[in-house]
This record gives C-alpha cells, structure tokens and sequence, in this order.
C-alpha cells in the first residue's frame, strides 16, 4: 500500500447481489428455492384453512418480487413482514387479517429457512477481501436491495461463511424500508459508519441504484462489469470498473491516494 495513501476514516461499502454473491445456476433467481419457499407457504396456508395450488403460490410469489424489484429502482421498500403479509392478502383474501402477528412472523420464517436451505454462491475470496481491506483500516459497509428474505437470514447466512464480522455495518433496504438509489440509505449507512461520503467507495453492480444513487451522495463508485441491467438508464459514469469485487484492494489503494488520503 502507497505510504501515501491515508485510510483513516474512510470507508469501502459493497452492494450484495451480482456483486458478492450469486446463484450456484448464474441466473438472478434460484428456481430450486422459488419451489421451495411455495411448497412451505402451501402447507402453511392449508393447515390455515386455505388451500391453493402449488403453481398459483409460485405465481404471486414471482409477481411480488418483480413488483419489490421495480419498487427498488424507485428507492422504495417495505419491511421483510410486510411483504409477507402482502403476499399471504393476495393468495387467500381476508386470512392476514384474522392472523395475528405471530403468525405472519412464523409463516416469513418458513419463507427464510429455504434460503438457508438453498442459499446462493458467495464470490470465492470475499473473507480475505474483506480482511485485506479491513488491514488498510478502512471501515466496512454493506448496502443491499433485497425484499423477500429478512436480514436475519442474511446474517446467519454470513455467519456461516464467517464474514459477518468483516462489516461494520449492514444496510439492507427492507430492514431500512428505503433502496438504492434513494439517497437515504447511503446516508443511514455512511452515518452508522462515521465516514464522510467524500471519504467512501462503493461498490455494485448496477448502473443505476449503485454507481448513480452513490455518486449522488458525492461517493466514489466502482461498478462490477456484467450484473444487473436496470431498465432505468443513467448517464453517470464510475470511477473504476472490475470484472470482479476481488479486483478491489489495487482500486482501492489508488482510490486513497487520488480522494485526497
């Protein structure tokens, strides 16, 4: 590292999916999992007096999340129970107002078990990443747009892979019930962090939620070549480009020396 290059209180905050982690398959969605959680809110609902076919739950469930997904480009989210709450209205009209919170809690951790059952692909390295970057003295972050599986999971998830401890702080949109692009939940994690937004890189894959909601907080961005298109275009341009998170360390030793460190 250039001696040059002064880390203190500066802060790297990474976007999640397509950017450290990924399905085993290459696609967006697992559809192993997609089966799973619907066949669990089947039994769930029939056991609560609604029965409903296995293709109409897979239906709505596949609506939902486009419908969170296209929300996300808009910086909207809702809290993970929420959804679930949406999603158990529309398959069985009146039910999730007879059923009490408890319930609807029980029914999202259903919904999450089946991610830690068929979970995704963390980027191979992302623990000695995230060590390396953590030796610069450098604050971690972590910002994500996700609806459909809680940040708990999430966190048993990263856990198990032993990186939990390797960010400061986690934001994800429906814990904070704001998405990227919307400035709020960079400030709400620049904030947690102590960092000044002139004094941190992000990092993601897309164009639109990451490199233009970071950069117009006045973040540095790095953009992860080959991830998510959004359909809203921008014409901001990143900083660095990487084919891979992995790439990172050089980008951000250059980062320091030329933000001023």
């Amino acid at each position: 590292m250039d001696a040059s290059a002064d880390s203190t209180n500066a802060a790297v905050t990474f976007d999640l999916w397509q950017t450290l982690v990924f399905e085993a398959d290459g696609t967006a969605t697992s559809m192993v999992r997609r089966d799973a959680r619907s066949k669990q809110m089947v039994r769930r609902l029939s056991q609560l007096g609604a029965g409903l076919e296995i293709s109409v739950v897979r239906d709505a469930f596949n609506a939902l999340s486009s419908e969170i997904t296209a929300g996300h480009d808009h910086g909207f989210d809702a809290p993970y129970e929420d959804w679930i709450s949406i999603l158990v209205d529309r398959l069985a009209p009146g039910l999730a107002e007879q059923i009490d919170s408890t319930e609807i809690a029980h029914i999202g951790k259903l919904v999450d078990q089946t991610f830690l059952d068929t979970p995704p692909k963390l980027l191979d390295g992302t623990r000695e990443l995230l060590s390396e970057l953590r030796n610069r003295g450098l604050k971690i972050g972590l910002i994500s747009n996700t609806g459909l599986t809680s940040p708990q999971t999430y966190e048993t998830w990263f856990a198990r892979h032993e990186i939990l401890e390797g960010f400061d702080f986690l934001a994800f949109s429906n814990g904070q019930s704001v998405a990227k692009p919307d400035a709020a939940i960079f400030e709400i994690t620049l904030s947690n962090l102590g960092v000044n937004a002139k004094r941190s890189l992000h990092v993601g894959d897309n164009m639109h939620t990451d490199v233009a909601g970071a950069a117009a907080v006045g973040m540095s961005t790095v953009w992860v070549r080959g991830g998510t298109n959004s359909p809203v275009e921008t014409t901001i341009k990143p900083n660095y480009t990487v084919d891979s998170a992995i790439e990172l360390p050089a980008i951000v030793d250059d980062w320091l020396v030329s933000s001023g460190g």
